[in-house]
């Protein structure tokens, strides 16, 4: 028979009601915007009991002789029925609560709330049992299968996920949701159902169709449409005999269909073309549906199994010869029965789902498929999702570009420098509805999908604005704007490449799906899926691709992320080395010159809530910092009121970071791979302190690695004299042989690290010219590249720091200003200390320090003026040295009478040396044999 609509009835006030049935199927209960719960006999029932709970009221679920209903106060409150008394609160939320659901077999409440959580709870309230908190959006509607093993969830941000209850980890996310920012403006509310006997197959709607997924490869069965329905399906709900699946559209019409066949039973109209917010099958299995609109009205469908039946008993009573009927109605196929028919090949045939299984062949032969993490979809570095009314569009060490949607759909966009002096302040009308944009010291860059054009505005100048709409069938999906170049990359994985001006300059080719755009001058940073993801990883690369006039020169790296985890943030830090960042609170940094990932600071360690986030604005590598703001149980950081942003240090995570040596340690090792201002001074400073730490832990061998690993001329006479203070005579001894050993292995050395460095090179893809000045001007990192150019290029010794004489590489080169000393217990002399200080600070090995008598600077030069002077004798070269000493020292005095006086009297002084030659010669020899 044809499927029949009663009249409508008024239940509530206009707003989102809600509908359910009672487990023995006597009554229909409703709840609406109005705040009422009223208790219906049947639909035709003229006096229903009503009950006030509040303000209003959401959702209403009937569950073990007990009403569950959301209420105005953000929380579950059951009440006994049909007494209506309140008998507890299952749980609280802090938003309201969208939907309230359970299911037969399950001593279990799902509820879903606006702020982005879902919950499983028991009935008799206390802790949750579950709580699903890794939406970015209101969370709509919310399932759970009959035995309890999986849930599903839809969400504002545009995702269904499907939640592992007994691991609490996602399964499977699908992107099937309008995006909204609010529940009450949601008008897909995606409400999915599982098949309710054995929980084999899940039922969502996806736009104007109900698709159906198997439950244990999550994989596309069948789906569900039929031709008159002309908008998108709002919510499903299976029978609860399993065999029918209802479905209802945002303009209120309703389908039925059979599950087996997929034919469409048949389908209503709404008289009024209102959205249907909620519908119920009736337990008794007599083929009626119950259901409500927004405008508070109730109906009621009957006969929506195709045939006449009005009771339960008819319902389930299934004949052998009728074959359309069978199906979860029927027992399970492991009776041993010859005569019972295989529910499994029934539905295997009859769907054309799998072909028949050979019944020989045990069943565990055919292993599942393993389940596989979602791909990333694309998106905007230092950007909030596009749903937001008010959200950030981008946020970085140039400015922020907020964009704001009012109810009405009208949208604009204002643009905030952190330095007026560079630009000021913009207001534009967002005609377009751009929903990607960035921003750099020259251009502002804006996009859309649809239309997809690219609209730029020059900072520099007159702030002229110029657009280039994209060919047909391609749509732009990132785009990224820094000091040389704009990037777009497209949905034909094309990245397309243009000057600030408008020029085109470039159109290359993607070797997968693109995630995510980053520039930095005229450097694109271009991250996308190398391969489909994995169990747990996504396997993105990124290529770094470099524009200098002509030439376009390109390196590709894959880019690590936490296991299970996905990229958050792409960009560049202001000294260009490349950096991302995932969800899991990780940033790495891609250090060009040595082309390796460097994690260099971990975010969880900053935060005091497990659900608090960092959104990355920048990182400095000078300043050793990252600009990040703090978003409090939440992903993005809100527009209103304006956050603050701190500053999180630069740590590589080094075993035991709590004790002193790790900490001299990790310094080391940060400053030899960031641009960070620090002075050779500081270096040598930290790393005596490692040595001293080695020497008093007697571990003599660890202090001579030390030295040799560094590799310092200027550092090593100190270590040694601090190693006969300690009494380590053979260690003093070693290091004053290292010295000499140094000197005759410097060509060896250089000559191999040359070679070493020359076949990297070869291996490095954006290498495409052989000129100093090209590869300067192209790579990241200008300053690196060009030092390790230069070792290339030069076979000879390289140029030691401030006339090392031993002409070893010093690792802490780019060093230039001093940072804050670290405090240190150990019981160094000052002595030590300023003899760091002042020979890092001389030039000019003949100049006296301040203070510095004849004696410690004879000792000091003693073996370049042997050198010098071979055929002097040791008085000889006493009297030569004086003489010597005097003139640098009359050089270096200030004119003044007192600075000429004071020369005198040292001058004066000094005679005595020289009258007795041979007591000075000693006292020469023995300064020299300790300090080298």
């Amino acid at each position: 028979m044809k499927i029949d609509s009663k009249p409508l009835r008024y239940a509530h006030a206009e707003g989102h009601t809600d509908v359910c049935y009672t487990e023995d199927g006597q009554h229909l209960i409703t709840c609406g915007h109005d705040g009422d719960v009223r208790i219906w006999m049947d639909i035709e029932d003229d006096d229903p009991n009503s009950h006030c709970v509040g303000e209003n009221a959401l959702a209403v679920c009937f569950k073990d002789k007990r009403l569950y209903v959301a209420t105005d106060s953000h929380v579950v409150q059951a009440y006994t029925f049909p007494a209506f008394d309140k008998d507890g609160i299952v749980t609280r939320f802090t938003a309201p609560v969208t939907q309230i659901k359970t299911a037969s077999k399950i001593e279990a409440l799902g509820c879903s709330s606006e702020n982005m959580e879902a919950r499983i709870c028991s009935l008799e309230g206390g802790a949750p049992l579950f709580v699903m908190s890794e939406h970015k959006g209101s969370v709509l509607s919310i399932a759970i299968c009959p035995h309890m093993k999986y849930a599903s969830t839809a969400s504002g941000d545009g995702m269904m996920r499907i939640w592992d209850i007994d691991t609490q980890k996602i399964v499977k996310e699908i992107a099937c949701v309008p995006k909204i920012n609010t529940f009450y403006a949601a008008k897909v509310l995606c409400r999915m159902d599982f098949e309710p006997s054995e929980g084999k197959y899940l039922a969502y709607p996806n736009n104007r169709e109900i698709i159906l997924l198997d439950c244990e490869s999550w994989g596309q069965r069948m789906t569900f449409t039929h031709s008159s329905i002309k908008c998108a399906i709002s919510q499903c709900l299976f029978s609860p005999c399993g065999q029918y699946l209802a479905g209802s559209t945002v303009a209120g019409q309703i389908a039925v269909w059979e599950v087996q066949t997929g034919n469409c039973v048949g389908l209503v109209e709404h008289p009024t073309s209102h959205n249907v917010s909620a519908m119920a099958w009736n337990p008794k299995g007599n083929g009626v549906l119950a259901y409500c609109d927004v405008a508070g009205q109730l109906g009621c469908l009957v006969n929506c199994y195709g045939k006449d039946s009005a009771t339960g008993d008819e319902i389930e009573h299934v004949e052998r010869v009728d074959d359309d009927d069978l199906g979860d109605l029927l027992p399970n196929d492991e009776s041993d029965d010859e005569n019972a028919i295989s529910l499994e090949k029934l539905k295997n045939e009859t769907l054309g789902l799998v072909e028949p299984r050979d019944e020989s062949r045990p069943a565990s032969a055919l292993p599942p498929a393993p389940h596989t993490a979602p791909p990333q979809p694309p998106f905007q570095p230092s950007g909030t999702p596009a749903h937001l009314e008010h959200r950030y569009m981008c946020w970085n060490d140039v400015g922020i570009v907020r964009c704001h949607t009012l109810e009405n759909g009208e949208s604009s966009i204002d643009v905030e420098f952190h330095d007026t002096n560079v630009h000021h302040g913009l207001h534009l009308n967002n005609y377009l509805n751009h929903t990607m944009a960035s921003l750099s010291t020259s251009v502002l860059a804006l996009a859309c999908e649809t239309p997809s054009k690219l609209v730029c505005i020059s900072l520099v100048g007159s702030s002229k604005e110029w657009s280039v709409s994209l060919p047909d069938k391609e749509e732009a999906l990132c785009v990224a704007a820094a000091g040389g170049l704009v990037a777009c990359a497209t949905t034909a994985r094309l990245l397309r490449l243009f000057t600030p001006m408008g020029t085109q300059r470039q159109v290359i080719s993607l070797a997968g799906p693109v995630v995510a755009l980053a520039g930095y001058n005229t450097t694109v940073l271009a991250v996308y899926h190398s391969t489909e993801p994995g169990v747990s990883d996504q396997h993105l690369a990124m290529d770094i691709i470099a524009m200098n006039g002509r030439h376009v020169r390109s390196k590709t790296v894959p880019v690590p992320l936490t296991p299970g985890s996905k990229l958050a943030w792409l960009g560049a830090t202001d000294a260009g080395s490349p950096c991302a960042f995932d969800n899991t609170g990780i940033l790495r940094l891609y250090d060009v010159a040595s082309g390796v990932w460097i994690p260099i600071c971990d975010t969880s360690t900053h935060s005091r809530g497990v659900s608090d986030t960092w959104f990355i604005v920048s990182v400095s590598e000078p300043a050793q910092t990252v600009r990040a703001i703090l978003c409090r149980g939440a992903s993005f950081p809100p527009t209103a009121p304006k956050p603050i942003v701190a500053e999180l240090p630069i740590r590589i995570p080094l075993c035991e970071l709590d004790s002193e040596k790790a900490s001299h340690e990790e310094q080391l090792v940060r400053w030899a791979h960031c641009a960070a201002d620090v002075d050779v001074k500081a270096a040598r400073e930290v790393s005596l302190k490692l040595f001293a730490l080695a020497c008093r832990s007697e571990i003599e061998q660890r202090a001579l690695e030390l030295m040799e690993l560094l590799k310092d001329d200027r550092l090593l006479p100190l270590a040694a004299k601090y190693a006969s203070r300690l009494g380590r005579v053979h260690l003093a001894d070693k290091l004053t042989d290292l010295g000499a050993a140094w000197e005759r292995d410097a060509d060896n050395l250089n000559v191999a690290r040359n070679s070493h460095f020359q076949e990297l090179d070869t291996q490095e893809t954006y290498d495409v010219t052989s000129t100093e000045q090209d590869l300067n001007a192209s790579l990241i990192i200008p300053q690196k590249a060009k030092e390790k150019k230069t070792e290339t290029v030069t076979p000879i010794k390289p140029v030691p720091i401030k006339s090392s004489p031993g002409g070893a590489r010093n690792p802490f080169k780019k060093q230039q200003e001093a940072t804050k000393n670290v405090q240190s217990p150990l019981s160094l002399t000052e002595r030590t200390l300023v003899e760091v200080h002042d020979h890092s600070e001389n030039d000019d090995p003949q100049k006296p320090l301040e203070g510095e008598k004849f004696v410690d600077w004879f000792s000091r030069n003693r073996s370049r003026l042997e050198q010098e002077s071979p055929e002097l004798s040791p008085a000889e070269l006493t009297r030569h040295a004086v003489r010597a000493f005097r003139q640098v020292q009359g050089q270096a005095a200030p004119a003044t009478p007192d600075a000429a006086a004071k020369r005198k009297r040292e001058d004066e002084a000094s005679d005595a040396p020289v009258a007795s030659a041979p007591k000075q010669s000693k006292l020469s020899a023995f300064a020299f044999q300790k300090k080298t």
